[in-house]
């Protein structure tokens, strides 16, 4: 399991976090976005997905969404409920300051 300094390390510069920050602003908005299939699940994959279409590419988006799904997932179901998404953006602002440091 990547470290959290390592998912901090590997968002790009250009990252679009207040675009990202907008889509997990309403948790239920967040979920419907991940879920693109509409199977009523969001899983790791989703998570990755949504990290590409912000610019995270690559390795870097498959680490990302590994450590912030962990974060996210408290009943470590494997998948997302929309209110596992309220802690979002707390998470991702954690992240962004340990890349700064």
């Amino acid at each position: 399991m990547p470290s959290e300094q390592e998912a901090a390390n590997a968002l790009p510069s250009e990252f679009d976090v207040a675009g990202l920050r907008k889509a997990f602003s309403n948790p239920v908005e967040a979920f419907h976005a991940l879920d693109q299939n509409g199977d009523g699940r969001v899983t790791k994959e989703d998570l990755q997905l949504l990290l590409e279409r912000f610019g995270v590419k690559g390795v870097a988006a498959k680490l990302l969404a590994k450590v912030i799904f962990k974060k996210l997932d408290a009943d470590k179901s494997g998948t997302l409920e929309p209110s596992d998404l309220t802690h979002a953006e707390g998470i991702l602002t954690s992240l962004l300051k340990m890349k700064k440091q």
